[in-house]
């Protein structure tokens, strides 16, 4: 058995190294294409390389689950095709065996791309960000408003653009203790000194009957650090970013379950893969002798489709609150370990 364990799992593993080499040299060729328009007009093909290798985390992020669920076929879909799963299956090495097999590799590789995700994927958008500003960014964050909006305890800020410690663009909404906008202020800039944000060029309009002074100093606990944090996609940040903004109250820009949604998407990968494991196997057990595999491979893709849509709508719908968290998270993988028990229950009572 340990000789069957190693074999299944070198087979894997050589099949998921090129499905994701593959998908990551056509997504970065696309990507590229269309960072033509954000690219600086005098950049060159190393502005090229750069921006290439920093897209790169964010890529395989996308990637990662479909292209492990692909070399999964493939890895059966070569067994059939070379007579060898009928082979293993005369040695009584049945479905669930072959199951345990790859799990552990599946689990290795799952758990590794979770850390290098987590440790990369943040550092390579923040310096997209300082090198092309928001627009590096423009496609995934489509209908996103341009400014940023921050709710804090007595007022709505709204931020053109952030630079380091310095705002542009400002407008501040202050609210009266009953939640009415009793004035607007709006300032060219602000500085971030000690641990408020100084207004320079400041102009208010007072929506009560007596005249208020322009604000001058906005107290908030917001920090140059945390606002480039909570203008950047939830999906972008590091696992531990995402838990410290969905406990922030009191002020923010999105609501804490858009946050705690790619949380546990982020920490539940290696379960999803387990549950694309036990899909896999028992779907991929083509023993006729004509058989090729090839319309158990499309089957296995159009689950796998069906799959990350249902997941990306539960998800999106989560993001504002739409429906509770542990449904958003729960549900698909819930249905997923169903269907891949199911169809190896099925498979053994075949046997």
């Amino acid at each position: 058995m340990k000789l069957v364990r190693s074999y299944f799992a070198r087979l894997f593993l050589a099949r998921w190294f090129v499905t994701t080499f593959a998908l990551l040299a056509l997504l970065s060729v696309v990507d590229s294409i269309g960072a033509a328009d954000i690219l600086p007009e005098d950049s060159g093909s190393l502005d090229a390389l750069k921006y290439t290798l920093l897209r790169l985390p964010s890529l395989y992020d996308r990637i990662f689950m479909f292209a492990l669920f692909v070399s999964l076929l493939l890895t059966f879909l070569s067994l059939i095709r070379r007579q060898e799963l009928v082979g293993f299956v005369s040695m009584s090495i049945s479905p669930l065996m072959q199951v345990r097999a790859l799990i552990p590799m599946v689990l290795l590789i799952s758990i590794a791309s979770l850390l290098v995700i987590d440790q990369t994927l943040p550092r390579t958008v923040s310096a997209l960000e300082r090198w092309l500003g928001s627009d590096a960014f423009m496609e995934e964050d489509a209908g996103k408003p341009r400014s940023l909006w921050i709710a804090d305890a007595n007022s709505f800020v709204e931020i053109g653009t952030i630079q380091g410690s310095e705002l542009s663009d400002l407008t501040v909404y202050l609210r009266d203790g009953a939640g009415r906008i009793s004035s607007i202020t709006r300032a060219e800039s602000a500085q971030y000194r000690d641990t408020s944000w100084v207004l320079s060029g400041a102009t208010s309009i007072s929506l009560e009957y007596s005249e208020t002074p322009p604000l001058q100093i906005w107290q908030t606990d917001q920090t140059p650090v945390t606002l480039q944090k909570l203008g950047t996609s939830p999906r972008n940040l590091s696992l531990s970013d995402q838990y410290n903004l969905a406990q922030l109250r009191g002020s923010g820009v999105r609501p804490s379950t858009a946050y705690l949604v790619w949380f546990f998407d982020r920490l539940t990968m290696p379960l999803i893969a387990i549950g694309f494991v036990l899909v896999a196997v028992p779907l991929m057990q083509a023993l006729g002798r004509r058989q090729t595999g090839d319309q158990r491979l499309m089957i296995g893709i159009a689950i796998g489709f069906g799959y990350f849509i249902f997941d990306g709508v539960l998800k999106t719908v989560a993001e504002g609150g739409g429906i509770s968290l542990p449904m958003a998270i729960g549900l698909p993988i819930l249905l997923l370990l169903g269907l891949g028990i199911h169809l190896n229950l099925k498979v053994e009572r075949v046997k």
